[in-house]
């Protein structure tokens, strides 16, 4: 087995182009990308790869399909991965998606073994890989909302522990630096309370109720699974997405 990252496939790469376009502003919210044919002349590819990244696009929320008109730009997500954040209010018509996210690393990557207090257990393969584990505090305008801790099986992932990991996407790291493409995964929910170092890293008084997200991410190599568990204030914001 080799640590070698898979070469991105040529939908993941005009996936990429277009969505950095978006996150830079060349594309704004209501604005149309170009047409099918516009992006096959421009990146010389065929009519399946462009449709495969238009198609990945709308899955991760950047642009939605409209039947005559094309692929309208959305409003930007903040990211959680599988899933994205919005106002507390984010059931009315005119919610609009939260801003000004920010990631802090609480403890830097590290050589570690699987911990005991996930709810999914790894492969037989993975334990004998052994595991990459970090965790992070994600912020909404320097309010702590999120925080984080993250498993990863120790392969294909060479220099890792060096990578900037603030403010940075971890799917995004994956895919452009390993070629590792999340591809979905399972999450099992729970109602919790904090203990005192929940409460200190959220900024919220012991026992006050948050919600758990532990999930099974599965890429687009069989053999690497990844794994978090999540805590999240929903006081003020709550959880939307597909997974």
């Amino acid at each position: 087995m080799t640590d070698r990252p898979t070469r991105i496939p040529q939908y993941q790469y005009l996936y990429e182009s277009l969505r950095q376009q978006i996150i830079r502003g060349d594309f704004k919210a209501g604005d149309l990308l170009p047409s099918e044919k516009d992006l096959q002349n421009q990146f010389r590819l065929t009519q399946p790869t462009i449709r495969q990244a238009l198609g990945l696009l709308v899955q991760d929320g950047y642009i939605r399909k409209h039947q005559g008109k094309g692929s309208i730009v959305q409003p930007l997500p903040i990211g959680l991965g599988v899933m994205s954040i919005v106002g507390r209010l984010a059931n009315t018509a005119n919610a609009t998606r939260a801003e000004g996210m920010t990631t802090t690393i609480v403890i830097k990557p590290k050589q570690h073994s699987f911990p005991d207090d996930f709810l999914f257990t790894p492969t037989e393969e993975d334990t004998k890989a052994g595991f990459i584990y970090f965790e992070r505090l994600r912020a909404v305008d320097e309010e702590p909302v999120f925080f984080e801790k993250i498993s990863l099986p120790n392969r294909y992932l060479p220099g890792f522990s060096r990578q900037r990991l603030e403010n940075r996407s971890l799917f995004d790291l994956l895919r452009t630096k390993y070629g590792l493409l999340v591809k979905g995964g399972e999450q099992k929910v729970l109602a919790v309370t904090a203990d005192g170092e929940l409460a200190r890293h959220l900024q919220v008084s012991v026992n006050t109720p948050l919600l758990r997200l532990d999930k099974r991410l599965d890429t687009n190599r069989p053999d690497f699974n990844f794994y978090s568990s999540l805590y999240a204030r929903t006081d003020r914001y709550m959880l939307h997405g597909r997974f």
